[in-house]
């Protein structure tokens, strides 16, 4: 099969759009693009197929014949090609296969590492994110282990933990990860008090940043941006609106179940996957709906106990990443701005919390219905209310001009 590169990279930038990938990487592809032009274009090459491909990364990656990436910042060529060939060939790969985050940990201590990382992720119900850092954390620490020839757990000390850790760049991952491993250590004797504490007063976290919040008028043009004339459309709406009318985390969104609706009395119960509370909220007319519309019409045929479903076969749940990237897509077609601000369902959850605490809903009701265990939880949201807070504000007294006039 073969096509005009023109053309077929017009259907890239399409499959681009379409699977949200960023501005930057968009431009980054749009230079391998002018570069595999050029390179057409210089051996009198019409049309792109598979074998131009491989002719071009084997030109390019040659020795004699790199002055093409010399002054490229990024090199993306390899990826390039692979997506253009899964364009060319009607199979389109969405991203590049990551990283492995379930390697073998290295030296004697890596097993006791990786072990202790995967029962503390499932037992905290870490996101897959986070778990990630972990475990990023932990092999930098066993690298350093290995270097230094520390080969058993006993041999670990108060000061060579903190010396790792003020060393790491992301020093609130690590020092939380070692902190819980420390205290495990502690309670099955092998270190001592002071070593297993040695991280308790560490200061890691920088201070809370505000969550990044839309007005109303900004969440109905990312409602209105989905076309509900398709499948996926159906699906995406129902879950945008899970999280902008009822406030739901992704994480509880994506492994709502049809046990969890109860039709008879327009109510959603369900235990959240992060905090493991109960919480029950009342099934809106537009939600309710728009869920119906998604599985009479475009769900899969499938045995699944889970709604919400992959468009692709095989028809599994919807992973762990898959909300973000759905939310992605409609703020970018939204256009509305998000530069500088968070833009995934979660923001759309906070966006549900600081509109109605505008609106002067009481704290103990938008706890209710985030499903936040104390209302200490919400109080972040009033940071954000500046026009009520600007109306806690004291006047500042005036000052007598003597005071300006006073010597020293």
């Amino acid at each position: 099969m073969e096509k005009k590169l023109n053309e077929l990279h017009n259907l890239f930038e399409k499959c681009m759009e379409e699977n949200a990938f960023s501005n930057s990487l968009k431009k980054k592809f749009l230079s391998e693009f002018y570069r595999l032009s050029f390179y057409m274009s210089s051996n009198s090459i019409l049309l792109y197929n598979e074998n131009i491909g491989k002719q071009y990364l084997t030109y390019i990656q040659s020795s004699g014949e790199s002055e093409l990436i010399k002054n490229s910042k990024h090199q993306y060529y390899e990826w390039y090609i692979e997506l253009l060939n899964a364009v060319l060939n009607g199979d389109w790969v969405i991203k590049k296969k990551g990283k492995d985050y379930n390697v073998p940990l290295p030296g004697n201590l890596g097993s006791y590492m990786l072990d202790f990382l995967n029962t503390y992720a499932e037992e905290r119900r870490l996101s897959q994110l986070t778990r990630n850092h972990y475990y990023i954390g932990l092999k930098k620490f066993c690298e350093k282990l290995v270097e230094d020839k520390i080969l058993n757990l006993h041999n670990i000390t108060a000061e060579y933990i903190l010396e790792f850790v003020y060393l790491q760049k992301n020093k609130e991952h690590v020092a939380s990860i070692l902190r819980s491993i420390l205290a495990d250590l502690y309670s099955k004797k092998i270190i001592d008090f002071r070593t297993a504490n040695i991280l308790t007063n560490v200061k890691t976290r920088s201070d809370k940043k505000l969550p990044s919040h839309y007005t109303p008028e900004e969440v109905m043009c990312i409602e209105k941006s989905i076309d509900r004339k398709y499948a996926i459309g159906k699906r995406d709406y129902a879950i945008i609106l899970l999280a902008t009318r009822l406030g739901l985390r992704s994480s509880d969104i994506r492994l709502l179940q049809f046990s969890n609706i109860d039709w008879d009395n327009n109510a959603i119960t369900l235990e959240q996957f992060k905090t493991k509370e109960p919480i029950e909220l009342p099934l809106l007319i537009e939600v309710g709906e728009a869920i119906i519309d998604y599985i009479q019409h475009s769900r899969p045929k499938s045995f699944s106990k889970y709604i919400f479903l992959k468009g692709n076969s095989p028809h599994l749940p919807l992973g762990c990443q898959a909300l973000t990237a759905i939310a992605k897509k409609y703020f970018i077609k939204s256009n509305v701005e998000f530069a500088k601000k968070r833009h995934g369902t979660h923001s759309l959850r906070h966006s549900l919390a600081t509109n109605l605490l505008k609106k002067g809903t009481s704290l103990p009701v938008i706890s209710g219905t985030l499903g936040h265990s104390s209302t200490a939880n919400t109080m972040i949201y009033v940071h954000l209310n500046t026009e009520d807070l600007l109306n806690c504000s004291l006047e500042v007294p005036s000052i007598s001009k003597d005071f300006y006039l006073q010597t020293n």
